[in-house]
């Protein structure tokens, strides 16, 4: 018997690590892949951009751009031969758009209206499509998609940013499934506008999210400089936009992230303060917020680690996916336990759709907490928890309108209705006698 205890315990050890080596070995492949892929751009600031794209064999790529598509004077090209092309394009005029073609011997590209702009210092008035969990590829992906096009008329000059909440390519984040679920199907915007997009748990099953991307860690697309593609901030317009690594292993009070993070939002100027992070604070969709065990309970370290970070700088509106499903607070303030807690006290402002807030930024002034996680997916879900009284389960995506003293929201479904839709005002206009 004890002859048979052991070699059943060495075949389990021998077993587990092949196991444990094939897993790194599939791990590692899926995440450093090389795949040919079309170009797209990244590091957008005010006076620079990053052009990348991937060629099935070595050659030296080249770049033209100008404010022109029919007249790009300036030529760029690779320093050597590569599969992986990187330039970046520097000394740009702020808050400009520029049309570019990219050559090569290798890959066939599409350069028809391929274009950028650089981010604004000022804008009177901007236009944000946010999606989240958007990453699989197929009809429902491509009707919500479909319904952003018609609230911009098909005029891609209408819209300024485009955000991604995670979980951009399921069911792993690899280099192929990011091809298929998110470069082709959203190829059109791919070749005008950069990807914001955050990591999600899917996406953090594979190493390929941080190779695909490159984020500012010195502060160039403004904001306080993080050292990490984790955690940045980018200032556009009259939005700070905050992205935060909701995947990250410590998401203490005391961790590099929320010590950067109290940093960044303290030395904001801006009007609008906007967090994009895959994990919600609250939610009871496909995932349960109250649930200390539910995503290794990084939901609960984001209510009790971040939220307080929110409050005492007052941002206005926190964006998360993971549930698919749509759920949206109130102006709410000062919750970090579990939905039976919640109470009127942390209702800053009760009303439906119309808040008002003060210019400069003050502490517990409330914030609107937004799930859309069902940009591509739908999951059965209870939608009961009391701070998220408007919640829907529906498949869509966010527009965001933004103006110095205005920030508009209006969650759109699958079939092109209004399901939700609030404003935040801060033109010291009162929101009496609307709902």
């Amino acid at each position: 018997m004890k002859n048979f205890l052991k070699k059943l315990l060495i075949f389990l050890f021998i077993a587990a690590s092949i196991y444990g080596v094939g897993r790194l070995i599939l791990v590692t492949y899926d995440s450093y892949l090389h795949v040919p892929r079309a170009p797209y751009a990244v590091m957008q600031t005010q006076d620079a951009i990053t052009i990348k794209w991937q060629t099935p064999e070595f050659e030296v790529g080249s770049l033209e751009y100008g404010f022109f598509s029919d007249s790009m004077n300036t030529k760029i090209r690779d320093k050597k031969q590569t599969k992986k092309h990187s330039i970046t394009i520097s000394g740009l005029n702020e808050c400009t758009k520029y049309y570019y073609k990219v050559s090569s011997d290798s890959l066939d590209i599409d350069n028809e209206d391929r274009s950028f702009k650089t981010l604004c210092k000022n804008a009177d008035s901007q236009k944000i499509w946010v999606i989240g969990d958007s990453g699989e590829a197929g009809k429902d992906q491509d009707r919500v998609y479909s319904q952003m096009l018609k609230h911009i008329d098909k005029d891609f000059n209408k819209l300024d940013m485009w955000i991604l909440l995670g979980d951009n390519a399921y069911r792993s984040g690899t280099q192929k499934q990011y091809n298929k679920n998110m470069f082709e199907p959203y190829k059109e915007l791919v070749k005008r506008f950069v990807p914001w997009a955050i990591i999600g748990n899917h996406d953090d099953r594979r190493w390929a999210f941080y190779n695909i991307w490159d984020f500012p860690t010195k502060g160039e697309s403004g904001g306080e400089p993080s050292g990490s593609e984790k955690y940045y901030s980018i200032n556009n317009g009259n939005l700070h936009l905050v992205m935060l690594d909701s995947e990250m292993r410590r998401i203490d009070a005391n961790s590099d992230m929320v010590a950067w993070l109290r940093k960044d939002l303290s030395k904001n100027t801006k009007p609008w303060v906007i967090v994009a992070l895959h994990t919600p604070p609250y939610t009871d969709g496909g995932h349960n917020s109250d649930s200390d065990y539910d995503s290794g309970g990084r939901m609960k370290k984001v209510r009790e680690n971040l939220v307080p970070v929110f409050d005492e700088f007052g941002v206005d509106l926190v964006l998360s996916g993971h549930s698919h499903d749509y759920e949206r607070s109130k102006l709410i303030a000062k919750h970090t336990g579990k939905g039976k807690s919640f109470n009127k006290q942390n209702i800053v402002q009760d009303a439906k759709s119309c808040y008002s807030k003060s210019i400069k930024p003050a502490k517990n002034s409330g914030t609107i907490y937004q799930v859309c996680g069902s940009s591509a997916k739908l999951d059965q879900a209870n939608l009961k928890h009391p701070a998220l009284p408007f919640a829907f389960q529906e498949m869509g995506s966010i527009i965001l309108d933004i103006t110095p003293t205005t920030l508009s929201s209006k969650f759109i479904n699958i079939d092109g209705k209004i399901m939700d839709e609030f404003i935040i005002k801060k033109d010291n206009t009162s929101c009496e006698g609307k709902k």
